[in-house]
């Protein structure tokens, strides 16, 4: 009987702590991936304080973590049987148990060639087109991939053809903050001339309603006017037929009954593309809609905007042959008529009214320059900069208004849902912090996306530091390769 009882005690302990383990695991592999998770972010705050600090950047990854849990169980049965039974001593059933934990994990430093090559290039468009497509705020996207634009003003198909840059750079703009001692009181288009680069890129953002990218393909004209009826032609339709239909387009005209072919270009194109205030899509071949792609000259096709296939080449002009003339920013000052510069500034920001439209001349165009994920991290380091040198030069000129930290644009200008929502900050209130990093002798805390009750802030007013830590996220992680990320080797030392 005793038998019987001992064999059921045992196996209702060796279920129990089959049932443990698995709990047990559960329970650590969640912990454990909130470590990672806590540890990233951090990592990713600290390599932005760096860049803040100017110092050298330094990126880590997390690839393993482990733990061994070991399980004891140990049961003993002592029984007297017959004559040999003592009379003071009975029969024993004794149960132990023990449970031990052995965590550890690994940290990898990327510091291969591979992973600065990848780091220090720009940033592939579809990247872009893939963050805009789900959803990212545009005057996000405007604010953390470009830094900076061109304006292209063409006044007539003969030219001439001017440009101006403006630079998303919010370290220069403290400099010329400083010595901003006032508001300024005047006529709104002589302000440009008072603004840093980064104001009026930010003012520009308000402008920008519609943002987003498309993707097309070029195609080529290879051949026209093939009849299916003359016999070589057919045998040219039978030789297009067997083409790969993916790099080859075959098109009928319905009218004269003949057909083209075309070659379509290998890899597809993206064009970003916008609709300023006074436009929409229905316009979409109108002089004031932007199309702006990456590493050439702005599309004149905007058909590039809303369809997959595009001529190349199907609007091409004697202005492309035009060289640009540069217009460059000599400097704040106060001036009574806006510079060259402001002047094609105003104009693309209506801050001034354009000149009547005549075949579709002014026209005017951007270009973008897109950033590297390495030119990210040091625009954000530039950013807390800005904002802390913003608040200290309003706490002792409180007669300046600047936005510290930075929000989405001018709310005075063009007051909007969501205009004074917060880009980027790292001293929100502690009692709505995600997570705090300790860095050099000071804590700083990353606030929720929502704020809570406990902050005085406005309830409609979001901090977007977390989203663009994700964003962040992955694209270090772009950049990552197994070939980085290594592993210790086990090491297995015999007596």
């Amino acid at each position: 009987m005793y038998r019987f009882r001992a064999l059921a005690v045992g196996l209702a302990v060796l279920l129990a702590g089959c049932g443990m383990s698995s709990t047990l695991i559960k329970s650590d592999a969640l912990s454990f991936g909130g470590v990672i998770e806590d540890t990233t972010n951090k990592l990713l705050v600290m390599n932005v304080l760096r860049a803040r600090d100017k110092a050298p950047l330094h990126f880590a990854d997390i690839p393993v973590v482990r733990e061994s849990v070991q399980q004891t169980i140990s049961l003993s049965l002592l029984q007297f049987l017959g004559s040999l039974r003592p009379t003071t001593t009975t029969d024993t059933l004794t149960a132990g148990t023990s449970l031990q934990f052995t965590p550890s994990f690994e940290i990898s430093h990327l510091h291969s060639k591979d992973f600065i090559t990848g780091i220090s290039s720009p940033i592939d468009p579809k990247v872009v087109k893939y963050w805009l497509d789900r959803g990212l705020d545009r005057r996000l996207v405007m604010l953390l991939f470009f830094s900076a634009v061109e304006i292209i003003e063409t006044q007539s198909e003969m030219g001439p053809v001017n440009t101006i840059r403006i630079s998303n750079s919010p370290r220069d703009a403290a400099d010329i903050i400083r010595n901003r001692k006032l508001p300024f009181a005047g006529a709104e288009p002589l302000l440009c001339d008072r603004q840093s680069d980064f104001e009026r890129y930010l003012k520009l953002i308000n402008n920008v309603r519609t943002f987003f990218a498309n993707n097309y393909r070029e195609r080529r004209l290879l051949a026209r006017d093939l009849k299916p009826g003359d016999a070589h032609d057919s045998k040219n339709l039978q030789a297009f037929a067997a083409l790969d239909q993916s790099k080859v387009q075959l098109v009928f005209d319905r009218e004269a009954g003949t057909y083209s072919v075309y070659s379509l270009s290998n890899e597809q194109k993206i064009a970003f593309c916008f609709y300023g205030e006074a436009e929409s899509a229905a316009v979409s071949t109108s002089g004031d809609v932007g199309v702006m792609e990456m590493g050439r000259d702005p599309a004149a096709d905007r058909r590039s905007c809303h369809q997959s296939v595009i001529d190349a080449g199907a609007e091409e002009s004697p202005r492309r042959g035009i060289n640009p003339s540069p217009e460059f920013f000599r400097g704040t000052a106060d001036v009574t008529e806006p510079s060259r510069y402001c002047g094609i500034y105003n104009r693309f920001a209506r801050i001034v009214p354009r000149p009547q439209a005549s075949a579709g001349y002014p026209r005017m165009e951007l270009k973008l320059y897109i950033r590297s994920v390495g030119e990210i991290f040091q625009f954000l380091g530039d950013l807390l900069h800005y904002q802390e040198e913003v608040k200290r030069h309003t706490e002792a000129h409180p007669a300046v208004k600047l936005n510290s930290p930075v929000t989405f644009g001018y709310c005075g200008d063009t007051p909007e849902p969501g205009c004074d929502d917060v880009f980027l900050r790292l001293n929100g209130p502690e009692c709505n912090s995600r997570f705090t990093v300790p860095y050099r002798g000071e804590t700083y805390h990353v606030s929720n996306f929502d704020p809570s009750s406990c902050s005085p802030e406005p309830a409609a007013r979001k901090d977007h530091t977390l989203e663009v830590l994700s964003v962040l996220h992955q694209l270090v992680g772009l950049n990552k390769s197994a070939t980085d990320i290594r592993s210790t080797p086990a090491v297995q030392v015999l007596p």
